[in-house]
């Protein structure tokens, strides 16, 4: 069975959909896609299918990070926020390999505990958790009230500094080998790093190259990552905001807005569409 554990893409969106309302029966449609567009967004997390090869998903895992949880002495932490393997594919191994998997991603993010969490009556997967080395804390009942409130996800979710730099492997050795930053996402053209993201602890910074005359410190923009900026700039034009139309840069969906002073805003959202692609709506 040749199946292939990779990072989730845009058009994974339907399957990771179908696995997701069948692990959260519970949810509401509209609440399980906010919940998806949000995990996608964040910085502190990641998600891992279990592609099959035909165009479908057998399986998928949502790691991220936590500031603290329950049993764990170290902070931030690991934690396993979803884990689902369709029932042909269970007790195979794949669903162990997903956890693995996952596992690496916190431990080369300077992570030194996992955490996970399951229903309480859910006996099937504390049976798979400790097969999978995971010990039990505690068993507890949360309770929730409603405020009368009614909540919006945000779409904003950080804002990342991205400098333009003269010689971008210099720069790369002052951020991974002297402040310690670990490259997360990077565009290569001809074997070269031409963009990245550098991840240092709940922090990143972004590194283009460009153009050897530019004077050293200039060229500085403000990124904000968000669940979907093609939806920001329809909010943003809407309100009379002069945005510019979408386009796809570094493997994400792009507009920009100029400040008042003549700073450059970007906001972008993660996608698989072609680079340069132009959002035609």
């Amino acid at each position: 069975m040749g199946l292939e554990i990779r990072r989730y893409r845009a058009s994974d969106w339907d399957e990771w959909l179908r696995m997701n309302r069948a692990l959260f029966p519970g949810l509401s449609l509209e609440a399980d896609v906010a919940e998806m567009r949000a995990t996608v967004a964040r910085p502190d997390a990641a998600v891992f299918v279990l592609d099959r090869g035909d165009g479908s998903l057998a399986g998928y895992v949502e790691v991220g990070e936590r500031s603290i949880a329950d049993g764990c002495e170290s902070s931030p932490v690991g934690y396993i926020e979803a884990w689902y393997v369709d029932s042909d594919i269970r007790r195979t191994g794949y669903g162990r390999a997903l956890l693995e998997t996952a596992e690496q991603w916190a431990r080369d993010r300077g992570r030194s505990e996992m955490a996970s969490d399951a229903l309480i009556d859910n006996d099937v997967s504390h049976q798979a958790h400790r097969q999978s080395g995971y010990e039990e804390v505690e068993k507890v009942i949360t309770y929730r009230k409603s405020l009368g409130v009614e909540s919006k996800p945000s779409n904003i979710r950080q804002a990342v500094p991205f400098f333009w730099v003269r010689d971008i492997d210099r720069s790369l050795r002052f951020y991974v080998d002297g402040l310690g930053a670990k490259m997360t996402n990077q565009w290569v053209v001809d074997g070269k790093v031409r963009w990245c993201w550098l991840q240092m602890g709940e922090a990143a910074v972004m590194l283009q190259e460009r153009a050897k005359e530019d004077q050293r410190g200039t060229h500085v923009s403000i990124c904000f990552t968000s669940a979907d900026a093609i939806s920001y700039y329809k909010e943003l034009t809407s309100r009379g905001v002069d945005a510019e139309k979408p386009f796809v840069g570094n493997a994400m969906w792009v507009t920009r807005v100029v400040d008042p002073d003549g700073y450059d805003l970007f906001f972008e959202s993660p996608t698989d569409a072609p680079e340069e692609s132009e959002y035609s709506g």
